[in-house]
């Protein structure tokens, strides 16, 4: 299976599982920091990188109404199954879906105001996607991230090679700083960002790839026995409960000179 393909299968399978994209714990945040960007910044034209939750979309459309609101979503049948469940709503037809790859974003040249990627990264090719993201921003725009990162002092990546034996899609988790590092690299001036914690279950991890995924050969348990240190001390690991960094980041396109 072609990486596109597993793309559109892990985004239809968290659309209607909703653990790592999008989950209704997340969603207040969410919409507290998207509405100060928009309300900061009027754009006029707004970008998100996949439809992820329903219930958020939903909820964005409603506040941004009279806003071009694109959504560029991998899968098909997630465009599908949203418009086929609230088709009475009378939001949807302020909603624009475009169905196409973040890689190859089918988005015009300089067209958006501000791209909204939430809970995606970790399983994109970040380096072109990130390129593709810059070639649809306006000048002086911005772009909205949110997702998951590795604790400040895990520089070797445990959290990440925990996930990454279990699921074979995910890339990375950035550490805030290296993020902020890539960004600026790509022509994004950092403007302001915000770690938030949230408590998840190892073993609703596991069981959640599991069932997409099915087994696998890596140990996990001999894995985490033998990082337990970093387990306790960065993610500070109880009753096979962990605690992650969540990084809402907001940048801006810098003008090529």
């Amino acid at each position: 299976m072609d990486r596109l393909k597993e793309l559109q299968q892990w985004s239809y399978y968290e659309f209607n599982r909703k653990l790592f994209v999008e989950p209704s714990s997340r969603h207040q945040l969410l919409i507290d920091k998207i509405s100060d960007v928009v309300n900061t910044y009027n754009p006029r034209v707004i970008v998100k990188a996949g439809l992820g939750s329903d219930d958020l979309l939903l909820r964005l459309v409603d506040m941004f109404q009279g806003t071009i609101f694109l959504v560029v979503e991998p899968s098909w049948e997630v465009i599908s199954d949203f418009i086929q469940r609230h088709k009475d709503n009378e939001y949807i037809k302020n909603i624009n879906f475009v169905n196409g790859d973040f890689k190859n974003f089918p988005i015009d040249y300089y067209a958006a105001h501000l791209i909204i990627s939430i809970d995606n990264l970790d399983v994109q090719e970040t380096a072109p996607v990130i390129e593709e993201f810059r070639r649809a921003l306006q000048f002086d725009s911005h772009l909205l991230l949110a997702g998951i990162v590795l604790d400040d002092d895990d520089i070797d990546g445990v959290f990440d090679d925990f996930l990454r034996g279990i699921f074979p899609l995910h890339n990375d988790f950035y550490i805030r700083e290296d993020l902020k590092t890539f960004l600026n690299l790509k022509e994004f001036s950092f403007i302001k960002g915000k770690d938030e914690f949230f408590e998840y279950s190892i073993d609703d991890i596991i069981n959640h790839v599991r069932e997409l995924y099915g087994n696998h050969n890596f140990d996990v348990e001999q894995f985490i026995e033998d990082n337990k240190g970093t387990f306790i001390d960065l993610y500070q690991m109880n009753n096979r409960r962990v605690t992650l960094p969540y990084f809402t980041g907001l940048f801006m396109r810098r003008r090529t000179p």
